[in-house]
């Protein structure tokens, strides 16, 4: 009985130092690099609010996904209407708009694609972005981001996180640490070279 007790603790302690792994993210070795547009204003404004697309830093954001999920960052909480757009970065057409309502609570924030019905093609590049309307008279004074984004094909199961994370695949990899790590992701920000609110 001793024996099988000794075995079971192992294995559980093996199980849960496992889980505890932290998630290494390898930048893929292919793409053009590409940085983040915006997150500013764009027009004159009084406002202080950032906006940040949570992607690598100099890198195409991979998704094995045809409706990943999107995520960004704003500095505080914002009583702006906010527009989201998904559009193919080489004709312009756009496959995905939405009117979300104003941010409540400054931190990372969620569009799930799957939610308004929209999916990426593989081996196509898209452009999504954020514009937070200050003066729905003056668009100027928008404080905007936009990013691209790529899916690409993978036989990594979406829920192996490590291996995702080695392949490059940004989008899945923060989405599966988002879902089941969370204390890990701020590391994997850092990883990506992502400071939250540029400090």
């Amino acid at each position: 009985m001793s024996k099988i007790i000794l075995l079971l603790s192992s294995f559980f302690l093996s199980t849960a130092v496992l889980a505890d792994a932290p998630i290494l993210f390898k930048p893929p070795t292919t793409g053009a690099p590409t940085t983040q547009r915006g997150g500013g204003t764009r027009g004159i404004s009084n406002t202080s609010i950032q906006l940040q697309a949570l992607v690598p830093t100099g890198q195409v954001g991979l998704t094995a996904q045809a409706s990943p999920n999107l995520y960004w960052y704003v500095s505080e909480a914002a009583p702006y209407s906010v527009e989201f757009s998904l559009s193919v970065e080489s004709t312009g057409e756009v496959i995905a708009e939405e009117t979300l309502p104003p941010v409540t609570k400054a931190g990372i924030q969620t569009i799930k694609l799957n939610s308004l019905n929209a999916q990426l093609t593989e081996g196509s590049d898209y452009l999504w972005s954020i514009a937070l309307v200050i003066d729905p008279t003056q668009r100027g004074k928008d404080i905007l981001i936009s990013v691209p984004i790529r899916r690409n094909p993978t036989t990594i199961d979406l829920n192996d996180g490590a291996k995702l994370a080695q392949a490059g695949f940004w989008y899945d990899t923060l989405q599966y640490v988002t879902e089941n790590k969370s204390s890990q992701v701020q590391d994997l920000l850092k990883q990506a070279g992502i400071t939250l609110g540029g400090n």
